[in-house]
C-alpha cells in the first residue's frame, strides 16, 4: 500500500480492527450527527469485501480514512465509497485525495469496472474533490441522510 499522499509526510496504509476507535472518532469530527455507528463501522472493517485505508503522520497520527466495499450490482462489479474523511486541520493537503486515488486503485486490482459514491447535496468541498478526480454526478437522491437530505450519486470508470 505505502502511497505517499502530497501531505508532506503522510501515508496511506490499510486500516484494521484496532483502528476502530480512532475511525469512529473521526467519522463523528467530520460528520456529527450524520456519522456512521461504531457498529457499522466495524462491520465495514471486519467485511472481507470492504478495504478500509488510513492516513497516517510520520509519528503515526490518524489524520484521515477512507472505507470501499466491492459489490455486484447486476452484471456490473463495482467499488463503493462508503466513507472519505479527513480531519479538519489536515484537508485541502491532498489527504482526501491521495486516500481516493489509493482506493480506486485497490478497486482496480479487484476487477471493479467503476466507483460509485454518494455525497450531501450541500458538501461543496467534497462536491469539488470528486468533480476534480473525474467524478461524474448522476442522479440526487431525497432524503438519503434523512430528515430532509439529500444525496448526489456519483460514478467513475476505472
Amino acid at each position: 500500500m505505502d502511497y505517499v499522499a502530497p501531505a508532506r509526510s503522510i501515508r496511506i496504509e490499510q486500516a484494521s480492527l484496532e483502528d476502530l476507535e480512532t475511525l469512529y472518532e473521526l467519522e463523528r469530527i467530520c460528520f456529527g450527527r450524520n456519522a456512521y455507528s461504531k457498529q457499522f463501522l466495524r462491520l465495514l472493517l471486519v467485511d472481507p469485501s470492504s478495504i478500509p485505508l488510513k492516513a497516517v503522520t510520520e509519528k503515526g497520527e490518524l489524520v484521515g480514512s477512507a472505507i470501499g466495499r466491492v459489490e455486484k450490482i447486476g452484471s456490473q462489479v463495482v467499488g463503493h465509497v462508503y466513507t472519505l474523511d479527513v480531519r479538519p486541520d489536515f484537508r485541502r493537503r491532498g489527504v482526501g485525495a491521495a486516500l481516493l486515488k489509493s482506493l480506486e486503485n485497490e478497486f482496480r486490482k479487484l476487477g471493479c469496472e467503476r466507483a460509485i459514491l454518494e455525497v450531501a447535496v450541500d458538501n461543496e468541498p467534497a462536491i469539488r474533490l470528486y468533480k476534480l478526480l473525474g467524478y461524474t454526478f448522476t442522479s440526487r437522491l431525497r432524503d438519503y441522510y434523512g430528515r430532509g437530505r439529500d444525496a448526489y450519486r456519483a460514478e467513475k470508470n476505472l
